[in-house]
């Protein structure tokens, strides 16, 4: 269902963002309780995929890594379009009420073109 933003995708300017990090010792890595705070980005041309690492209990997604983009639309994989507002780079999307996955939750967020 996520495919979209992984299969020939390319890193974002930053990884990801939110309170939450793994952490790797040697082939070992730590289970992480993320939060709806963690976001893990990747894009294709004009599109960022942000996977949400948890479902959060509000409704909402909240982004902060946007400073200087404007958003377009945004679908969320698996459900599609979905409402959002943005301002001051912050972007808040209105999630559905059940998510469509029990994992990671993937936004395809259409920034407009430089």
């Amino acid at each position: 269902m996520c495919g979209e933003g992984i299969y020939g995708t390319r890193p974002f300017r930053v990884f990801g963002e939110g309170p939450s990090s793994v952490t790797i010792d040697g082939f070992t890595e730590d289970r992480v309780s993320w939060t709806s705070s963690d976001f893990r980005f990747t894009t294709r041309a004009n599109t960022l995929y942000a996977f949400q690492m948890a479902w959060p209990d509000d409704g909402r997604a909240v982004i902060r890594s946007l400073t200087g983009d404007a958003v377009r639309t945004v679908r969320l994989l698996g459900y599609g379009p979905v409402p959002f507002e943005q301002a001051h780079g912050i972007l808040v999307v209105q999630l559905p009420a059940t998510p469509p996955l029990d994992v990671a939750n993937c936004l395809a967020v259409d920034l407009q073109a430089d």
